[in-house]
């Protein structure tokens, strides 16, 4: 009977040994290696197969019907032509809060790739400059203590809404964090980063460690405070000796880039230009022929106020610095965002021209009640508290003091420098909303005091 009960446990106890590995297996989070089975795709996949600890690591698992697996970062590259559920799945995960690490291979057809991918984002992916340069690392909670990377020539260069820079090579920015909150994580990475000539079946030794830092990162195992964040609850934009009053501008000329069409766009830009001629300005429409900038120094010459709305998915690379010239001379701007569904790549250009200030407004804004937050624009102003606003864009940026939160996220602000200032407003606060029969009256008044405020007269 007692040699039965040793046996018994004896049995027992190596079923628990081989059983306890098992659950903590299932226990692991799953990253799927969305790869293709040859080349660079395949050199990558094998070395995180191996060297990736504490996941479970399977091949090409989404969108597949079998396998009831949950992964929380998917590892994948730019393929021309991969198929639409794919592409889905892996939006899917993003969308649902997972991570995504997403190499961009060499040459045209992967760039075209990787925009579809990334089009509905606010991800900008354009042909590097050339030339190889020696990569550096920025300075990043992921770039922490890591090695020198060597000469590399980018393929790609990388931007958008969100995004902190890990690696630059030149003038040319070849790897970039990106963390959406609910919305997910992704590290975006120029194949070129990963793979030289000495390095073709694993990737560079100096580029490993940065590698597993990602994944965790992208799964959320490893927490890090992104170098671009939502503002804090209290203002914290130019210092106190920045927001001194200022003269009315030399003319009072408002140049306008504002769209005509799309987006409730008719009903918005009827809004300015009321608010505009309210305020007694002179009204000049930029225009330009195809291919040429918009917005130039020749332009603005005669403007007091330059009004742009985001209606543009490609600026000429001379914009953004005109916008820069203009304000940092003592110039005022009223920037309006507002873009739904599959216009988002509006989006694009408006920030574009928004770079040199480094401010930047990105959609996926849920939503809600808006807040009033004290300001001189907003002092007086008075709500009723059965304002809502639709889903919109939110500002990125700490250096802007805001006027009006909606659920923390600040959606209308200001910021100056000198005697230039700039007013930045969700579109969606001026318009109708659908459980209302005309547009808020207390943002309307706002879009009023904000010019009030461009011209100095506050």
């Amino acid at each position: 009977m007692v040699r039965s009960k040793r046996v018994f446990l004896t049995a027992l106890t190596l079923f628990a040994l081989v059983l306890c590995p098992l659950a903590r297996a299932q226990d692991e989070p799953v990253v799927t290696l969305e790869l293709p089975d040859e080349g660079p795709g395949e050199a990558l996949g094998n070395w995180l197969y191996a060297e990736l600890d504490g996941f479970r690591v399977r091949w090409n698992v989404l969108d597949v019907g079998g396998e009831q697996l949950e992964p929380v970062v998917a590892v994948t590259r730019s393929e021309p032509g991969r198929a639409g559920r794919e592409v889905r799945a892996m939006r899917d995960l993003l969308r649902e809060g997972g991570g995504i690490i997403y190499v961009v291979g060499p040459g045209d057809r992967h760039l075209r790739a990787a925009r579809d991918f990334w089009g509905p984002t606010d991800v900008n992916l354009e042909s590097a400059d050339g030339g190889a340069s020696s990569a550096r690392w920025v300075e990043h909670p992921l770039t922490d203590g890591l090695e020198g990377i060597g000469a590399v020539t980018p393929e790609v260069n990388i931007s958008g809404v969100g995004g902190s820079p890990l690696v630059r090579a030149g003038a040319d920015t070849v790897a970039v964090a990106f963390d959406w909150g609910p919305l997910g994580r992704a590290v975006i990475i120029d194949e070129a980063l990963l793979f030289d000539q000495l390095s073709t079946l694993s990737p560079r030794p100096s580029v490993r460690d940065s590698l597993m830092r990602a994944v965790k990162w992208a799964s959320g195992r490893e927490e890090t405070t992104p170098a671009v964040q939502a503002p804090t609850a209290a203002p914290v934009g130019a210092d106190d000796d920045e927001r001194r009053d200022v003269a009315a501008p030399e003319h009072m000329v408002a140049a306008l880039d504002l769209p005509t069409e799309g987006d409730e766009w008719p009903a918005l830009r009827g809004a300015l230009l009321e608010a505009l001629k309210k305020a007694g300005l002179e009204i000049d429409q930029l225009r330009a022929e195809e291919g040429e900038p918009v917005i130039t120094p020749v332009g603005l010459e005669r403007a007091g106020l330059l009004v742009v709305g985001s209606g543009r998915e490609q600026v000429h690379y001379t914009e953004p610095l005109a916008v820069a010239r203009f304000f940092d001379r003592g110039g005022r701007m009223l920037f309006v965002s507002q873009a739904r569904g599959p216009r988002q790549k509006r989006m694009i250009g408006f920030n574009q021209l928004l770079s040199q200030l480094r401010i930047a407004v990105s959609l996926g804004r849920e939503g809600g009640q808006p807040e009033l937050v004290p300001h001189p624009i907003t002092e007086g102003l008075q709500a009723t508290g059965e304002e809502r606003v639709r889903d919109g864009a939110q500002i990125w940026t700490p250096t802007v003091d805001p006027m009006v939160r909606v659920r923390n996220r600040p959606v209308a602000a200001t910021y100056q420098r000198g005697d230039g200032r700039l007013v930045i407003i969700d579109g969606e606060l001026l318009l109708r909303h659908p459980r209302a029969e005309r547009p808020w009256p207390v943002f309307r008044e706002m879009l009023d005091r904000s010019i009030e405020w461009l011209l100095g007269e506050l």
